[in-house]
């Protein structure tokens, strides 16, 4: 056989060499094809089973959120979310419809035809475990299958929940159920394939849908806390459990995510917009009051929602990746199949063609290699493994200026231009070392000491065994196109590249010039910020595209209605800011504001198309406004926001005395919260006594501030500037427990009074004012109810007073006594008389401080008593403070009284000594003799 061989010509030989592998390469080939055909199979499951359980995914999240809703609803006793949830129960209709549809989409009995292609391998002896049918994915669906039944629950729930026949907490675990599931059965799909770029991703998403569910969780149970206003041991220990969870799930997916995907999470979770949510949630964690936090159910549920959402759009992402990598994956396998198909038939055919156009070839490409190397317009250098020059190429002269004996033996440092420091070659030779390639831009220096760009790539070449032979290194000059890439990376510094105006950087960098500039000319100036109304709606509806040209013309539009020295900027998304220089008065840019509201609202041709638009402007001037350039930015952003709070398509221009004192509120409450962390608030009491008898028939609980810096502070120094705000309402339930701690302590030594407290109109319209006030009361059971009146301010405008009518008969039904304050000094009349049942009117001070000198007062306390009498009301006066103010009041009928001629406001440990030294003036008592008492109080103070 080996003479045989010998005898036959080169070709012969060659062409028997070469016949052989190809016969093996056939065999191979068609094992593979095969294999490879299962690969497919494989694949294509793999890709099916992928979208449902990303389709289970947007099925939990549209659960979530009903979830979250009922909650909210269950736990406000349907106050809240009535209109809300019925759009969240039609999101989880339509995802349970997609869900199932998807499932019904898969042939689970076609899988099991796979036990042909078993036998199949049995045959042909291929490697078994690389074809056996995987059962797992057949279980997978099934399980898939049986939780559809858990779905025809939901009616029933909802129905319930409707009806509100269902507890929150029992809502939310049977819509747990259902989630808890899914997600259990989604976790299970990344244990169903070994293929790395899918598993490590579905472990991402699971781990993201677990977060997201605890998140849910977490909604629902503070939901029901502040709608209950009260947040109980369990439901704290609850959301110290679901915290802590989801921070476990989120660190699961920070080891398997991709780098830009756990960015994409960081950013929805560091998002500015969540960190009053993320201050709230750590509040809550304090476990304060419930009624300190001022956030109701709804501001709440928005809140997490939105951070619900960011994590959802990461989710999202994360989900059309996991069908991106599976859906490559099976084409994948399908090109692979079809490549071993077409090798299958090919290489019969090769074996005659490729032995004839080698030997006709290799002349022919040694030839060609060379005549590249020599006459390619790219400098090439060959260097050996310690990186010295053994060859290079006429480009390489022509671009160096080194002729080929200079360069010849050296090292291409010869070329360093010193732009590069040591750690860039550090970098590029780790890289090379590691890889086997390098490319980038560089610059050197020519022989004639010129500097230059190239675009450089390196590659190392290796023998069969694996050791390295050479470096070959290719470069171009591009010195001309770097130049040109740096003026235009420095002008898409400073400018949008959508519209070509000025970003966010130049505008700061104009405006602080034009501020500069109108300080030293006394020239006005204008900052206007634009926003397009529902632009989001007009993308949604026509496409980016062309919401990209609408920016574009509309940027036209309003760079031509300003003047030559003014600056129109965009700084991205539909943001526009204007800067209008070089005014004499604010007045002057008038006309200029209106030109820019009509091209804001003058419809847009684009193409065939007719867009039409609008959009709100938020405006602020200097020197009126007299901040620095971000100052003006930030204030004409706040008018915008107030603008499109009135209602869009207006202009609101920003007000600095507005401002000024919504920030002295701010700092006023910071200051009022810390002041009742520190315990720096205290209660000052005033006697009230019969002025026939001299006998003490209560106190008045008045609040002070002991500030460490200024002292005893009055109420009336920060009281009014905080009576709208959520503050006044812990204030004032704070008054109410410890006036009713401190009468509690007197009746224990003795003494028992009725103490008032006052009531504004805020706190009075709480929905759950009746309730905390019988959670007060329970806290002192060894308290009457008639022991604590309310002061209501007549001052203050109750807005519905048939609703405050209502909650002081809910409060008289208690045992508690209403009285309205200042009376005769607001906005009431004989209306709140009829409408508000009150036991007692107080007269303001203002009329018994003149009342002997000026007639018009007198009448008017003569007309208070008058009323009081014909609607069957107690009367007490205020502000007595001398002998003949209380004689008098006594002839009119008037007994009980208060004010400085009595005793001033006292800390508490002063009244039983006060008490004890107390003797009415002899005038009183001779008058109350005189004026037998009509109506004495029927509360026993005794």
């Amino acid at each position: 056989m080996l003479s045989f061989f010998n005898h036959l010509s080169l070709e012969a030989r060659f062409v028997i060499a070469l016949g052989l592998p190809l016969a093996a390469l056939f065999w191979l080939a068609f094992s593979g094809a095969i294999e490879h055909q299962k690969l497919a199979v494989n694949m294509a499951e793999l890709e099916s089973l992928t979208r449902l359980a990303v389709e289970a995914g947007e099925l939990v999240h549209a659960l979530q959120v009903e979830r979250g809703m009922s909650a909210g609803l269950l736990g406000s006793a349907g106050r809240h979310f009535s209109e809300r949830i019925v759009v969240a129960r039609d999101g989880v209709d339509h995802r349970v419809t997609g869900f199932i549809a998807h499932l019904e989409a898969v042939d689970i009995d076609a899988l099991s035809t796979q036990s042909q292609l078993t036998e199949q391998v049995n045959h042909y002896a291929l490697p078994q475990e690389r074809l056996q049918v995987d059962n797992r994915y057949l279980s997978f669906l099934r399980d898939f299958e049986s939780i559809t039944t858990l779905f025809q629950g939901l009616g029933a729930l909802r129905q319930r929940t409707d009806e509100l026949a269902i507890s929150s907490q029992e809502a939310v675990s049977q819509y747990t159920q259902i989630t808890r599931q899914l997600n259990a059965l989604v976790g299970r799909l990344t244990h169903l394939t070994d293929e790395g770029p899918i598993n490590r991703r579905l472990g991402a998403y699971h781990a993201l849908l677990m977060a997201k569910e605890l998140a849910g969780l977490e909604r629902a149970t503070l939901s029901d806390a502040l709608a209950d206003w009260m947040l109980s041991s369990s439901q704290y220990r609850r959301m110290v459990q679901l915290s802590g969870e989801q921070t476990a799930h989120l660190a699961t997916f920070h080891s398997l995510a991709a780098a830009d995907t756990r960015e994409d999470l960081r950013a929805a979770l560091d998002h500015p917009e969540r960190q009053p949510l993320e201050a709230f949630r750590e509040r809550v964690l304090d476990r304060p009051a419930i009624a300190a936090l001022g956030v109701s159910p709804e501001q709440w549920f928005t809140w997490q929602t939105a951070r619900i959402e960011g994590i959802k759009a990461v989710e999202d992402g994360l989900a059309s990746d996991i069908l991106a990598t599976a859906q490559r994956l099976q084409d994948a396998a399908r090109i692979d199949l079809a490549k071993y198909l077409a090798v299958t038939l090919l290489v019969a055919l090769a074996t005659v063609g490729l032995s004839f156009l080698i030997l006709r070839h290799i002349q022919a490409r040694l030839t060609l290699a060379a005549n590249v190397f020599q006459h390619t317009q790219d400098g090439i250098t060959v260097t050996d493994p310690s990186a010295t020059i053994l060859d290079l190429n006429d480009a390489f002269t022509r671009i160096t200026g080194y002729s080929r004996d200079e360069a010849i033996g050296q090292n291409p440092r010869i070329l360093q231009s010193g732009r590069q420091d040591t750690a860039f070659y550090q970098a590029l030779w780790r890289q090379l070392t590691t890889t086997g390639s390098w490319q980038g831009e560089i610059w050197n220096r020519r022989k004639n000491g010129e500097v230059y760009a190239e675009l450089l790539t390196i590659n190392a070449v290796h023998d069969e065994r694996g050791k390295l032979q050479n470096y070959v290194a290719v470069f171009s000059d591009i010195t001309d196109r770097a130049s040109e890439h740096q003026r235009q990376l420095e002008h898409s510094a400073y400018h949008d590249p959508l519209t070509g105006l000025p970003n966010r950087m130049l505008l700061s960098d104009r405006l602080t010039q034009a501020l500069g500039t109108s300080r030293r000319s006394d020239k006005a100036l204008v900052v206007v910020a634009i926003d397009l109304d529902d632009f989001k709606a007009l993308n949604e509806r026509y496409g980016h595209a062309l919401g990209d040209r609408a920016l574009e013309l509309l940027a036209q539009r309003l760079r031509a209605t300003l003047r030559e020295g003014d600056t129109l900027a965009r700084l991205g998304g539909d943001e526009f800011v204007a800067v209008i220089e070089e005014l004499a008065t604010v007045a002057d840019a008038e006309p200029i504001l209106q030109r820019l509201r009509h091209e804001t609202t003058t419809p847009l041709q684009i193409g065939d198309l007719r867009v039409s638009c609008s959009a709100s402007l938020g405006a602020t001037a200097f020197p009126e406004d007299s901040g620095d350039a971000d100052t003006l930015l930030r204030h004409a952003h706040q008018a915008l926001h107030q603008a499109k709070l009135n209602g869009r398509q207006r202009l609101q221009w920003f007000d600095p005395q507005q401002d000024r004192q919504q920030s002295a509120q701010s700092r006023l409450v910071q200051r009022l919260e810390a002041a009742m962390a520190n315990h720096e608030l205290t209660l000052h009491y005033q006697p009230k006594v019969d002025l026939g008898t001299g006998r003490l028939i209560g106190v008045e609980a008045l609040l002070r501030w002991q500030d460490p810096l200024r002292g005893l502070v009055p109420p009336g120094e920060f009281l009014p500037t905080i009576e709208q705000h959520p503050l006044s309402i812990t204030i004032g339930h704070w008054v109410i427990e410890t006036a009713l701690r401190q009468v509690a302590t007197w009746q224990d030594q003795g003494l028992r009074l009725t103490v008032s407290v006052n009531i504004n109109a805020l706190q009075l319209q709480q929905p759950d004012f009746v309730a905390s006030l019988r959670r007060h009361l329970a806290c002192h059971p060894g308290l009457a109810a008639n022991c604590l009146e309310l002061e209501i301010l007549e001052s203050a405008a109750i807005g519905d007073i048939q609703r405050a009518g209502e909650v002081i008969r809910e409060c008289r039904a208690l045992g508690v006594g209403v009285s309205l304050d200042d009376f005769g000094t607001g906005y009431a009349a004989l209306e709140y008389l009829k409408y508000l049942p009150a036991e007692r009117l107080k007269i303001d001070r203002t009329f018994i401080h003149n009342m002997l000198d000026d007639s018009g007062d007198e009448a008017i306390v003569k007309g208070i008593i008058g009323l009081a009498r014909a609607f069957d009301f107690q009367v007490i006066a205020e502000g007595v403070e001398t002998q003949a103010q209380g004689c008098r009041l006594i002839e009119l009928g008037c007994r009980e009284a208060q004010g400085f001629g009595i005793a001033r406001p006292m800390p508490a440990e002063a009244l039983l000594d006060w008490h004890r030294r107390w003797e009415p003036p002899s005038r009183w008592l001779q008058a109350g003799c005189d004026t037998p008492r009509e109506d004495p109080s029927p509360v026993d103070h005794a």
